[in-house]
């Protein structure tokens, strides 16, 4: 073998134990990732159980808030409620008591009606029922006289003619 040969195959030689040893530096390298990323895992799973542990309390606060707001919401509301019907239930019988007269009125009222209907119905057999308009130009008193029954006078006076007025 002559001289070069030999540098090329200590040459050779230095690079495949180069590459062995950069072999070996790859392979650490990689276990240091694979255990950096385990401890990182790990340790981000302390802190973040480490956070909730502290939030916990403020999440039960929070919540048992949250049931008295709702519980006072509710109260809230149905005091409002109530005070709506009691404010309607007021205003109607406000408005009952000023339009409608008392009892006493409206018995008054109803024995007046019926009093004035037996007038009107007085007034009916008598004769209430003749229809009277004003005649002429001077619209006088005239009456809706009935034919058919005939005219009458006044015994000794024969200028005086009465007729039976329509609906009498």
């Amino acid at each position: 073998m002559d001289d070069e040969a030999r540098k090329i195959g200590m040459l050779i030689a230095a690079f495949d134990e180069e590459h062995a040893r950069l072999q070996s530096a790859i392979e650490a390298l990689s276990r240091s990732g694979t255990q950096l990323r385990l401890e990182v895992k790990s340790a981000a799973r302390e802190a973040v159980d480490t956070a909730l542990a502290g939030l916990h309390p403020h999440i039960d606060r929070a919540g048992k808030t949250l049931v008295d707001i709702q519980r006072i919401s509710l109260w809230r509301a149905t005091w409002q409620h109530v005070m709506v019907a009691v404010v309607a239930i007021a205003i109607t019988l406000l408005a009952v008591w000023w339009y409608v007269p008392p009892l006493s009125e409206i018995s008054r009222l109803q024995t007046e009606r019926d009093q004035l209907q037996a007038s009107i119905e007085g007034l009916n057999k008598r004769g209430a029922r003749m229809k009277l308009f004003g005649c002429g130009p001077t619209k006088r008193l005239c009456v809706l006289v009935d034919r058919t029954a005939g005219t009458f006078g006044v015994d000794g006076n024969k200028e005086d003619l009465y007729m039976i007025a329509k609906g009498y």
